[in-house]
C-alpha cells in the first residue's frame, strides 16, 4: 500500500505539481472525449493548490478574483464532473474535495484526515476497503460506492501535542 499526500507539503514545487496535474487532466479529458472547460480547469487548479480539503464555498471565494461572482450551482456542476472523471475525491466527512493522487488510474482510495490541522493523505489501494467489500458480498449486498475515512492526528500535530514545536 502506497500513501501519497494530497496536500501541499510535497517535495515537488507547487507550480510544477500544478502544471503536471493540469497537463494530465487535459490529456485524460481529451482521451475520454470530455470537455475540461476553463471553469472546470480553474476549479481543479484551486483544489490542487489547496493545502487541505476545500469546500464548494471556499472554491467560490478562490475563483472570485479570476471570474467574479460565480453561482454555486456552476461550481457544484464542475465538482460533479471532476469527481465523475476521477480528478478529485469528495471527503464525505468534511463535505470537501481533494485532488486525486493518481487521476486516470481506477483505484480505491482511503483517506487519513488530521482532526487538528486538516492535512489529508490519500492511500490508493484496496487493503483497507477489501474486508468491507467481502463482508457485504457475503451478505448478498451490492456496494455501489465505498468511502473509507480515518480521522486522527498527523505526525506533526501529534508531535506538537507532545511538546514539539510545529514546523
Amino acid at each position: 500500500m502506497i500513501a501519497t499526500p494530497v496536500h501541499v507539503s510535497s517535495d515537488e514545487p507547487l507550480d510544477a505539481r500544478l502544471s503536471t496535474r493540469l497537463a494530465n487532466a487535459d490529456a485524460l479529458a481529451a482521451e475520454r472525449g470530455v470537455a475540461l472547460t476553463p471553469l472546470r480547469r480553474q476549479v481543479y487548479a484551486a483544489i490542487v493548490v489547496s493545502d487541505r480539503p476545500i469546500g464548494a464555498y471556499d472554491l467560490l471565494s478562490a475563483l472570485e478574483p479570476q471570474r467574479g461572482r460565480v453561482p454555486p450551482t456552476t461550481v457544484y456542476r464542475a465538482l460533479d464532473f471532476l469527481v465523475e472523471q476521477g480528478f478529485v475525491h469528495r471527503i464525505e466527512s468534511k463535505n470537501a474535495f481533494v485532488a486525486c493522487c493518481d487521476a486516470g488510474r481506477p483505484h480505491q482510495s482511503q483517506f487519513l484526515i488530521c482532526d487538528t490541522c486538516g492535512a489529508t493523505v490519500e492511500i490508493a489501494g484496496s487493503a483497507l476497503a477489501a474486508p468491507s467489500a467481502e463482508a457485504s458480498s457475503a451478505h448478498g449486498f451490492e456496494v455501489h460506492r465505498q468511502v473509507v475515512e480515518l480521522s486522527g492526528l498527523c505526525a506533526a500535530c501529534r508531535a506538537h501535542a507532545n511538546g514539539a514545536p510545529l514546523s
